[in-house]
């Protein structure tokens, strides 16, 4: 009977033994479904990211795209307004000085100095036409 008790009783020891070790390895299992990965929150987090700017690329270069045409029309009529700026102002300086007054002068309204003769040209388109003459041998 002290037999029976004892083996009785390392049977019971023995599944104690089991459930403690059964109870740590659920216990494990439990810490492994709970415990986070800082590696693994990064790459996934890292992967949305890049997803949702591949995914808002296209429109962003289409943007980037029309933005760089905006870009150069506005260079391009910079350039054509500074060009005739600088051309406005070359007049203004020169609309002051008492040459530009006189070619003024005679060129629109007929001046002249005293004792100078005004001669008109009727036929100057045919002078300054150009003749064609036809050159034997060249066709």
């Amino acid at each position: 009977m002290m037999q029976e008790k004892r083996s009785i009783g390392r049977i019971l020891h023995l599944f104690k033994f089991l459930a403690i070790v059964e109870n740590r390895r659920d216990e494990g299992v439990n810490k492994r479904k709970v415990r986070l990965r800082p590696f693994r929150i990064l790459a996934v987090g890292l992967g949305v990211v890049t997803l949702v700017m591949l995914s808002k690329f296209p429109g962003k270069a289409v943007s980037l795209e029309r933005q760089q045409a905006q870009l150069e029309a506005a260079a391009s009529a910079y350039y054509d307004a500074q060009s005739e700026n600088n051309q406005l102002n070359t007049e203004l300086s020169e609309i002051n000085t008492s040459d530009f007054i006189e070619r003024t002068a005679r060129r629109d309204f007929g001046y002249c100095w005293y004792g100078e003769t005004i001669y008109e040209v009727g036929n100057l388109d045919e002078i300054t036409a150009v003749q064609e003459f036809e050159v034997y041998g060249e066709e």
